[in-house]
């Protein structure tokens, strides 16, 4: 490597105009200026667009959040609580909990190394190399961008579902929340809503990321300190026989056709919808400043806090239910509600569910960022149709709004396959876990074999564990998507289908076709990985500008 040329250091008063706006890549009379992280960038083949002016915590909080155990816990509580009761659902969230962990830690590594919006499937693209790289890019895409699609009528359903069972308990008489038409309307509309964030402004959806931790404070308190208080209050503790109870509820017919291991199997739902969707801080990466160490933090900083922290307020929960077959037995839309309702009384449980509804709808916004921008990322390489529209960036604020709008869309109308079915809101939750998994798997498995040599790891990574970390994460997740796709209530008709299997399906078929379509239309004619948004000529005439060295890319050359 060349010697740098450090210019003379300069304090923020002493840059001058152009080249402060040459932090978002913009020209010079000497050649594109750049800061290392839009460097790095380049590095990869993009030109910045994006606005860069998210850290640390916003990367940690957009994978914290994403999982947000304080909702998600709770979401699939009853779901638990019949598959398998107290002794399924604490062993299954603990096993689930630390081999995501380990699947993050892989994913880490990579990020570290290689930080774009488009993260995991550029990754595929890149391990994969001439040969392999864009079939690899295009399947991780499709899977990919698929999963993050299904999150979000699936994460708002969740809410909408706390807001329905406190609305439940206030006026038990009221006929229009058991309609499923009502409640694909108010969350159709909170899509739209947490979509606002997304397409206005950065400012804004930095905020938006830091409310959630007021609502997670809130409720983690109210779990931990209020709940335990009440059942002290007012009732009584559980014996430690508690967490040795097992329910099987998941045959509705005599005599069963599930046994009770099959029945702890599909129970894994449980923890698998919770502790998935850390490359939302791989997706933030273009966004971020320090993006390589910050992104692999964030990524596994917020699934080992998450894991921590669920497992003692799981506990609380278990050892403060008061009438275990009132919670299997009720018939809000969260059977959570019976559990509040038995610890902190009526209004106390509808107050505790409301601000789960306000949390849930917030952490939307993660999922919905998550989605844009994988949407746009993609597009940004021709994968989509439309790609040319939905890959524009407003041009005040560099926000992909055409993204987020096709993200509301497609979240909507996906939503309606809620109306109708016993079990459609969790095979919905199970096609997002399917599927984000299925796209974590394929870049996990290239790094170690046809990408091996291609792979330079960067300052943070996981040295001679790396192989054996990546094993387990992949074992995990072939074995996770085997449980998920399972039917989940017995017998199977066609309103206990778990349709998880036929929408796995159709995201099979439609990506292969994709590819495979002859007339020169399909993807393997045209498709060649990743576009290079940044010339030749503009990486070698750049110049990185710091706030105390200012030098030539041209001295340094891509890695």
């Amino acid at each position: 490597m060349a010697t740098q040329r450090k210019a003379p250091a300069k304090g923020l008063a002493e840059i001058d105009n152009h080249e402060v706006k040459a932090a978002t890549g913009e020209k010079s009379s000497e050649g594109l200026l750049l800061t290392k992280d839009e460097y790095h960038l380049a590095q990869l083949g993009y030109k910045q667009t994006l606005h860069r002016g998210l850290g640390l915590i916003e990367n940690f909080i957009a994978t914290f959040v994403t999982m947000n155990f304080v909702s998600g816990l709770a979401v699939l509580f009853g779901f638990a609580m019949y598959t398998g009761g107290p002794q399924a659902a604490l062993a299954n969230w603990t096993m689930v909990g630390g081999l995501s962990l380990i699947v993050a830690l892989t994913m880490a590594e990579i990020a570290a190394a290689l930080p774009t919006a488009g993260g995991i499937y550029y990754w595929s693209a890149y391990l994969g190399g001439p040969e392999w790289g864009p079939f690899l890019g295009w399947t991780t895409a499709w899977w990919n961008w698929a999963g993050w699609i299904a999150v979000v009528p699936a994460t708002q359903q969740g809410a909408t579902n706390f807001l329905f069972s406190a609305l439940q308990i206030l006026y038990p008489n009221s006929t229009i929340l058991s309609k499923g038409w009502f409640s694909w309307l108010i969350t159709s509309l909170m899509i739209i809503v947490a979509a606002i964030p997304n397409i206005y402004s950065q400012t804004v959806l930095k905020w938006t990321l830091r409310t959630t931790i007021v609502t997670f404070t809130i409720l983690y308190i109210s779990y931990m300190v209020w709940v335990p208080a009440a059942t002290a209050h007012h009732g009584q503790f559980q014996d430690r026989t508690i967490l040795t109870t097992f329910v099987n509820g998941i045959n509705e017919s005599d005599p069963p056709q599930a046994s009770n291991a099959y029945c702890w199997i599909v129970g894994i739902l449980f923890g698998a919808w919770d502790f998935y969707g850390w490359d939302a801080s791989v997706h933030l990466s273009e966004e971020t400043k320090h993006a390589g160490a910050s992104t692999a933090r964030g990524m596994w900083l917020g699934v080992l806090a998450s894991w921590c922290l669920s497992v003692p307020t799981l506990l609380v929960f278990l050892f403060c239910i008061q009438d275990l077959n009132a919670i299997n037995d009720a018939k809000f839309s969260n059977n959570f509600a019976e559990l509040l309702v038995q610890t902190v009384g009526r209004n106390g449980a509808a107050a505790i569910l409301i601000i789960c509804w306000i949390d849930n709808s917030i952490q939307l916004c993660v999922c919905i960022l998550s989605a844009q921008r994988v949407t746009y990322a993609i597009a940004r390489d021709g994968v989509l149709p439309g790609s040319k529209y939905l890959a524009r960036v407003s041009e005040k604020h560099k926000m992909p709004v055409n993204a987020a709008i096709l993200v509301v869309v497609l979240g909507i109308a996906i939503e309606a396959a809620i109306i109708g079915s016993a079990v459609a809101f969790e095979a919905l939750t199970a096609v997002g876990t399917i599927a984000v998994n299925i796209s974590y798997l394929i870049p996990i498995v290239a790094r170690h074999t046809i990408g091996r040599k291609r792979f330079q790891p960067a300052a943070w990574n996981l040295g001679v564990f790396s192989p054996f970390l990546a094993a387990i994460a992949s074992i995990w997740i072939c074995f996770l998507v085997v449980v998920l796709v399972l039917p989940q209530l017995y017998p199977v008709t066609a309103e206990t289908l778990n349709y998880a299997p036929i929408m796995i399906g159709g995201i099979s078929i439609i990506s292969t076709v994709a590819w495979i379509f002859p007339f020169g239309l399909g993807g393997r004619y045209w498709f060649k990985g990743c576009k290079r948004t940044i010339t030749d000529e503009e990486f070698r005439t750049a110049k990185i500008i710091d706030d105390d060295s200012s030098f030539a890319l041209s001295e340094m050359g891509p890695k």
